[in-house]
């Protein structure tokens, strides 16, 4: 837990289901980087924050996933981080500099979306490198399949794999919620890339399949996109602690068979909280 600096910008505030998200996190970047022996690997976080938040109702100030990935031990060989504004921006740039002892992360502000952005992200990426990818966006208008495409289409390292996608899927909370809202139909278009998610809206509305039956097919077909990029390995986890049914999902694509294990042991496990008594007994990596 970390003391807030109040001069800076207020963090903004959590639940706790995304703390828990934030701590598994933590756990799959660690076990991540320890596959990684010596080969170079780069780091790339879509929609980082600035590099704090605080767990909604506590004083507990925790750090986000920038912070948790540059606090790793073995280290990526370059971190790059999509900042959306300038005060976030500067907030991560000071809380990340004392990790940066090798001058490897760049902080790039603006929007994901926006060509020259994404451009700026992919030069300071050799092509021969592995890279891993975490994207979270706050919620599914943010997201759009032309940016995953271009994730995926960016190259690949040494071993033929292309660059590893780790995407909180925002489902429960976002896409679910505004599935059959018609002002809504072009953000969704734009999250999948087609139109397939509108014969699921219809399903729904004619009573043919239930929420839950929804659920997983409006998270099937995500994958499926994905699959159609070439990736030879989809994983899809469903956390349940603090939220039932569970507010995202986690779809990992890869070409690495090897991921979906290390995915899955973050993730499953039973874990105390910052905010929670016990948290301190807790043994971290």
């Amino acid at each position: 837990m970390n003391e807030l600096n109040i001069s800076e910008k207020i963090p903004k505030q959590i639940r706790k289901w995304t703390c828990h998200k934030l701590e598994c996190f933590a756990d799959y970047i660690e076990a991540y980087t320890r596959t990684l022996d010596n080969n170079k690997c780069c780091y790339l976080e879509l929609y980082a924050g600035c590099g704090n938040c605080i767990c909604k109702g506590t004083d507990c100030v925790i750090e986000d996933s920038a912070l948790r990935a540059l606090r790793t031990k073995t280290k990526f060989d370059k971190y790059m981080f999509v900042v959306t504004d300038h005060q976030n921006a500067r907030s991560l740039k000071r809380l990340s500099t004392p990790h940066d002892t090798a001058n490897t992360v760049e902080i790039i502000t603006g929007n994901c979306i926006n060509e020259k952005v994404i451009q700026q992200v992919f030069d300071l990426i050799p092509r021969s490198a592995s890279s891993l990818a975490l994207i979270d966006p706050p919620g599914y208008r943010k997201l759009r399949w032309s940016t995953i495409k271009k994730l995926a289409a960016h190259g690949k390292d040494w071993k033929g794999h292309k660059m590893e996608l780790l995407i909180i899927f925002p489902l429960e909370m976002a896409l679910l919620r505004n599935l059959t809202r018609p002002e809504c139909e072009a953000s969704i278009t734009r999250l999948y890339g087609n139109r397939k998610w509108q014969e699921i809206k219809q399903n729904k509305l004619v009573g043919k399949i239930g929420l839950g039956k929804a659920r997983q097919r409006l998270a099937e077909l995500y994958k499926a996109g994905l699959k159609g990029l070439g990736y030879r390995h989809i994983t899809d986890f469903k956390p349940s602690r603090f939220s039932k049914p569970p507010v995202y999902h986690i779809i990992l694509a890869s070409d690495s068979d090897s991921r979906a294990k290390i995915l899955e042991e973050a993730w499953g496990k039973e874990r105390y909280l910052p905010c929670e008594l016990l948290y301190s007994r807790k043994d971290r990596p």
